[in-house]
């Protein structure tokens, strides 16, 4: 999805390049990562119940509202989602109030991490395969869209950002989309065809051992999703089984 206009919005807050360098991208990608989002959303709701002027919110993480690296990061917490600001005044999302709140942060990185127009691109990519070395990596960037003097600030800002996300909680350097996605608003329900089946009769039907070697044997071919959810299933008949015994 290509954003020319998003990215014209942000970067006006994103002012450590040149206003020309900058402009040259048409996709829209923050210039730091997740973690500085995090930082901000959890600052706004701790100390202004999620909403401050930039005044207040640079004061409080001891800068200065005028700093490029305020600028810098408030430009990236916008176009992660999770805080809108409007005269001055920064004010949480509900994606940011969910990712400020420790029972929802996981999903709510998840959701922050795919609201990046750059970041869903290169995840619709790569989705379950491992990324391009640093320079494929941001070759790719540079063709989704980010001026070539940006890929590789791009690049570290979706490495750092997956990773707090957890996308390469499973296996480092591949895109998986972590199980804590399902709690997200912008993830559907799994589907019951897609998880492997499991009868069910007096003396459970689906031995474990018999579980295990369809996931060994089919298990190349599943999406990450699906392979989640036949882990799933095996965990719920494990705890019927340990119940039954």
């Amino acid at each position: 999805m290509i954003e020319t206009s998003s990215t014209e919005s942000a970067t006006e807050t994103q002012g450590q390049e040149s206003a020309k360098d900058r402009l040259r991208s048409t996709i829209a990608f923050p210039y730091s990562s997740l973690v500085e989002a995090e930082t901000i959303a959890s600052a706004l709701l701790r100390s202004w119940g999620g909403s401050a002027s930039q005044d207040q919110l640079a004061g409080g993480l001891g800068t200065s509202p005028r700093s490029g690296t305020f600028r810098t990061k408030l430009g990236a917490t916008r176009i992660f989602g999770v805080v809108e600001v409007t005269r001055g005044k920064v004010t949480l999302t509900d994606l940011g109030h969910r990712l400020a709140d420790p029972e929802s942060s996981s999903a709510a990185r998840v959701e922050a991490f795919m609201t990046v127009p750059l970041f869903s691109e290169i995840y619709d990519e790569y989705e379950g395969r491992s990324l391009p070395p640093d320079k494929g990596l941001e070759q790719k960037i540079a063709d989704l869209g980010v001026s070539v003097k940006q890929t590789a600030k791009a690049r570290q800002a979706l490495l750092a950002s997956a990773k707090r996300a957890g996308f390469f909680d499973t296996t480092p350097g591949r895109l998986i989309r972590p199980a804590t996605a399902k709690d997200s608003g912008n993830s559907s329900a799994p589907k019951q065809e897609e998880v492997a089946p499991v009868s069910q009769s007096n003396s459970i039907g689906v031995p474990l051992p018999d579980l295990w070697l369809t996931l060994l044997d089919n298990g190349d071919s599943w999406s990450a999703e699906k392979t989640q959810d036949f882990v799933n299933a095996a965990r719920k008949l494990r705890e019927v089984m340990a119940r039954d015994s």
